[in-house]
This record gives structure tokens, sequence and C-alpha cells, in this order.
């Protein structure tokens, strides 16, 4: 499943593009995450809760950063993800831009997940929309974490 998103912060993109690489500050904006070791610099473990309608899942997650791209402001990520309750699971290859946009920062989100397990049974477009609150909803806290 391709799942791409975009949103503007009202910040340069120098700021935007230096939180965005601390993993753990931005974690903190995303509805449900929370990491709970840093391996190294490249590597992280969280644990991650996903509401989609009816059905609520925790899982384990880990975080590799691919590579941070300093001149395209481009970042991949590799996530991979285990129900701690279950057989099912995530993995997904997502790739983040910020560009400069009068003033401000477009941010781009683009992500390839394969999704198994009880969330997969949800439907395509239930795991769409969440997607998109989710992103919503981190776009807000990102532009609030940079205001203060």
């Amino acid at each position: 499943m391709i799942i791409e998103d975009s949103f503007v912060v009202e910040a340069p993109v120098d700021r935007v593009w230096t939180l965005l690489k601390d993993i753990p500050r931005v974690a903190s904006c995303i509805p449900g995450a929370e990491i709970t070791e840093v391996v190294d610099p490249k590597t992280y473990r969280a644990k991650v809760t996903v509401k989609a309608g009816p059905v609520k899942v925790d899982y384990n997650a880990t975080i590799v950063v691919d590579s941070f791209d300093e001149t395209d402001h481009r970042a991949k990520f590799t996530v991979k993800g285990d129900e701690m309750r279950g057989r099912g699971g995530v993995s997904a290859a997502v790739v983040s831009e910020v560009l400069a946009r009068e003033g401000s920062s477009y941010v781009t989100l683009r992500a390839d997940a394969k999704i198994s397990g009880i969330v997969a049974t949800v439907g395509g477009r239930l795991i769409e929309g969440v997607a998109k609150r989710t992103i919503a909803t981190f776009a807000a806290n990102l532009s609030a974490l940079l205001a203060s």
C-alpha cells in the first residue's frame, strides 16, 4: 500500500530539517509513538499504538535511518513492527523531503507499507484515513514543537 501526503510548516527549511533528523524528538509528534531505545545513531526501537476503526493494535517497532541527504533535505527510513499480541506486523520504506516554499517548509511523505494481521483486515480505505489523520496531527505537533 502506498501512502502519500504533504503539509506546510511555518518555519524555515533548515529548522524543520534539523528537527526531522532528531528521531527521538520528532517521534514525540507522532500520535501513539514512543521511542523506547536508541540502539545507535541510526537505529531506534519504539512502541507504537494504532487505532483503525474498532481495531487497536500495539507494535514493537524498529526504525532504521537509511540515509539523510543534506543537499536535498531528503530522509529515507525503514520501519518494521510486530504486533505485541498477535502474528501480524507492518513494514514500510518511508521517504520524507523538505522543500522551501515562500518562507515556509513544504514536507512530503511517501510510505510503501506492507501490513498483515488484524489491522490488514479493516481495509485499505480505513487505513488510508487513519494515516491521513495521523499525518495531520503529526504536522500540527511538529509546528507546535518548532514554535516552542
